[in-house]
């Protein structure tokens, strides 16, 4: 019974096409994985983040509204409008810390 003979270059193309198929099947695998898994969960946290964001912006609009209609004075509106325009990305820079206002219960 005589073995199987396969030469050198033979078996190097045998080895480069071994290699290349698992790779192939690992992308493959990776991207049903990201398509399927990864991907819905990242949806999921956006979607949240969005709602949970314009919840607060408007709460933040109602408080405001509701400053401006019941006479708040001017200082105490400018810097709860600066601080909306900063959270809404409209202003750069870091948050103020907030003045201590016995009112004002938003969860910062």
């Amino acid at each position: 019974m005589e073995g199987l003979q396969i030469d050198v270059a033979t078996l190097g193309w045998l080895l480069f096409a071994a290699a290349g198929a698992s790779s192939i099947l690992t992308l493959i695998l990776v991207a049903i994985l990201g398509h399927y898994v990864v991907a819905p969960r990242v949806e999921r946290k956006i979607d949240r983040r969005l709602e949970e964001g314009a919840q607060r912006l408007e709460e933040n609009l109602r408080k405001r509204f509701m400053d401006l209609l019941t006479g708040r004075p001017r200082e105490v509106l400018r810097d709860r409008t600066r601080d909306l325009a900063r959270g809404m990305g409209l202003i750069g820079g870091a948050r103020r810390p907030p003045p201590d206002d016995p009112d004002d219960d938003l969860d910062r």
